[in-house]
């Protein structure tokens, strides 16, 4: 049985995925094959729930991510919902990047 917050959790992957216009990963990216909550063309995002005023964002969980979007030829991002909104992170290359191609666009 689900707690409220893994159920809160995957609708918020479910939408990020339309949004991006990617998919969700069975099993939360447990696969070896699959990295990741969250996969479209360019992007590979780790997502976190909480319906807290805070949370810790820990190196492990970014370094995770980045090593498992590289190998994937992916952008690394990480999804958080904390306190009823959504915020994404990703790395200063990686935004300065994409700010450059919008500029470009």
């Amino acid at each position: 049985m689900k707690s409220e917050g893994q159920k809160q959790s995957q609708k918020h992957e479910k939408r990020l995925a339309k949004k991006i216009g990617g998919k969700t990963n069975a099993a939360s990216g447990a696969f070896w094959s699959h990295k990741g909550d969250v996969r479209s063309s360019d992007l590979l995002i780790e997502h976190k729930y909480t319906g807290k005023k805070q949370t810790t964002i820990k190196s492990d969980v970014l370094k995770k991510i980045w090593r498992e979007a590289i190998l994937d030829g992916r952008i690394p991002v990480l999804g958080i919902h904390l306190d009823g909104e959504d915020y994404v992170v990703l790395s200063e290359h990686d935004f300065l990047e994409m700010r450059e191609k919008a500029k470009d666009a």
